[in-house]
């Protein structure tokens, strides 16, 4: 199968500065991700003593060694953003073909991550020279067959979306970490078969002990990999739910749908900012948490409820009992009302 060819182009933040570096350092740093080299600088006319100045300045930053962004951009970013910048950063310095991939790929495609670190930029090379980790770059050797690879102008080439999925599952010591790499695969709407494919072509390589488990156990509708976490926890102390993002009903209509079902019984995972509280204002605020209070009475006036956050989620057992007593709480309410 041919490499599919993407293009993803660098939008930089509104910055004051732009004064400060010359017009064509400026559209090349914007060509580039968002960065530019000492020696790119120096060929339009800058000198190092500038450059340090601007860092001074705190106009420039230094991503890598020789390489720049703008600080106003970098520093305020969110860790997905910034990673996006090292990526492009590592792409000026390195000295061989390499591809990004695990969790570097995972942020590129908007790969929802369960506890990835992004401190250190992933590629792979087909080469032998064996991997390694050096200056914030996870060097991984593998192959990367043509159907595992998307080609990028002006970027890095990056593995495919399920490649990056299988790559991530294969990389973790965390069962759940896998399941939510597949989970969110499955969710930005890639086929499962396309992800056994890869898996099957990955099964002797190197940590991929529960990768397939990791796959059979996936379900795109999982809403983000907290959801995802919370599944792995409730399955594996016995309480699965029977359901998913289950529509729940009353006499008025559409309640709204809940993160999982049992018999009688809803849970949610409660890891977003589900209240509204990023609304503006406080009258914005108030709006938010009045609507969910009145969903959440009509909730309870249909079934048993049950909430947990992450912390939750480190205490699996008192997390299960707590699944147990809405369930008792629920036949209950059934006889009660026969």
């Amino acid at each position: 199968m041919a490499a599919g060819r993407i293009l993803v182009r660098w939008q930089p933040a509104p910055v004051e500065r732009f004064a400060d570096l010359h017009p064509a350092l400026v559209v090349q740093m914007d060509r580039q991700g968002g960065v530019f080299t000492a020696a790119q600088a120096r060929a339009v006319g800058h000198t190092e003593s500038q450059l340090q100045a601007l860092r001074r300045r705190k106009i420039l930053v230094s991503v890598r060694r020789g390489v720049y962004a703008w600080s106003a951009v970098y520093v305020t970013a969110d860790p997905q953003t910034q990673h996006r910048i090292d990526c492009a950063a590592v792409r000026l310095t390195l000295e061989a073909p390499a591809v990004l991939s695990h969790q570097s790929a995972g942020v590129i495609h908007g790969l929802e991550m369960l506890d990835a670190d992004l401190s250190t930029v992933h590629v792979t090379r087909g080469d032998t020279s064996g991997a390694r980790q050096e200056a914030g770059v996870h060097h991984h050797v593998a192959e990367i067959p043509d159907e595992h690879l998307l080609e990028r102008t002006d970027a890095l080439d990056v593995t495919t979306v399920a490649r990056t999925a299988v790559d991530i599952a294969r990389s973790t010591d965390r069962y759940e970490c896998a399941v939510a790499a597949f989970d969110s695969a499955l969710r930005l709407g890639v086929p499962l078969s396309e992800l056994r494919a890869v898996v099957d072509r990955c099964r002797s390589w190197p940590g991929a002990r529960f990768v397939s488990t990791a796959l059979d156990f996936a379900d795109g509708r999982a809403a983000n990999p907290g959801e995802s976490w919370s599944r792995v926890v409730l399955a594996q102390q016995g309480v699965a739910p029977d359901d998913l993002q289950v529509a729940v009903y009353d006499a008025d209509g559409l309640i709204g749908y809940v993160d999982f079902g049992w018999k009688g019984v809803v849970g949610e995972f409660d890891g977003r900012y589900k209240y509204g509280l990023s609304a503006g204002g406080s009258a914005g605020v108030s709006d938010a948490l009045w609507a969910e209070k009145k969903r959440e009475d009509r909730l309870r006036a249909q079934r048993e409820v049950v909430r947990w956050t992450v912390a939750d989620l480190h205490e699996p057992g008192r997390l299960a009992a707590r699944v147990l007593a809405a369930m008792a709480r629920a036949v209950a309410r059934r006889n009660f009302s026969s």
